[in-house]
């Protein structure tokens, strides 16, 4: 994907420090974060938001290495807009000292390791709760978030996709400690313009309109019709 950078003067950049003490650092998919290759979370405490895509099938994985006890918090956000108005994503958090999970996982778990799993489900979809979020200036459905108080050390993986293989936008937040430094404010100038203009999105993404009309067409948006 092509993204155009645009240049970001000095008064942004005192702007984007001063909205980040509220924000995640935000990172953009480019390479996959496939099951093979997963994303290597450094600072885990860190609030950080992946912007990213799941392809037909696939499940993306970010793997975090703990030495110590590490409080872990993931959330997922699916983008606000009418073609995913009833889409959604499951995420599981896998570690060592985790349960035995009682529902099929797209996903092998090492032997001593187990998994927290959320599944999406809503009886009306229209009554998903949806955010505002200043730092990007757009809304976002809300997923719901764990919080893990790991004990102990080892590898652990967050791990999200569709339970149909729908391919779809979505955000994937790890940690809760807003903690910002230079490179973190560098990469906020890069990729807050591109976040705000969707310009990260494979969807189109129509967000205007008639809201209690979303929920009245049965279809996904298919990979094909993108």
């Amino acid at each position: 994907m092509k993204h155009t950078l645009k240049t970001t003067s000095l008064g942004t950049l005192v702007t984007l420090f001063v909205l980040n003490a509220f924000a995640h650092v935000p990172f953009i998919e480019g390479k996959d974060y496939a099951e093979f290759k997963p994303f290597p979370v450094q600072n885990i405490t860190q609030s950080k938001a992946f912007y990213a895509y799941l392809e037909q099938d696939e499940a993306d994985s970010f793997v975090m290495e703990i030495d110590k006890p590490t409080r872990i918090y993931v959330n997922t956000l699916i983008p606000f807009c009418r073609e995913y108005a009833k889409y959604d994503v499951n995420y599981a958090l896998t570690g060592p000292g985790l349960p035995q999970p009682d529902v099929d996982v797209p996903f092998d778990l090492p032997a001593g390791h187990g998994a927290v799993v959320y599944e999406p489900q809503y009886s009306d979809w229209s009554g998903r709760p949806f955010m505002y979020e200043q730092y990007s200036d757009r809304r976002y459905f809300e997923g719901s978030n764990y919080t893990y108080e790991a004990q102990e050390s080892g590898t652990y993986k967050l791990f999200v996709w569709h339970a149909s293989g729908i391919p779809g936008d979505y955000i994937a937040v790890i940690g809760r400690a807003e903690q910002w430094g230079s490179e973190d404010v560098k990469l906020a100038a890069i990729n807050t313009p591109i976040i705000q203009d969707r310009a990260e999105m494979r969807s189109n993404c129509e967000s205007e309109g008639d809201f209690s009309k979303w929920f009245e067409d049965e279809s996904f948006l298919s990979a094909e019709s993108r």
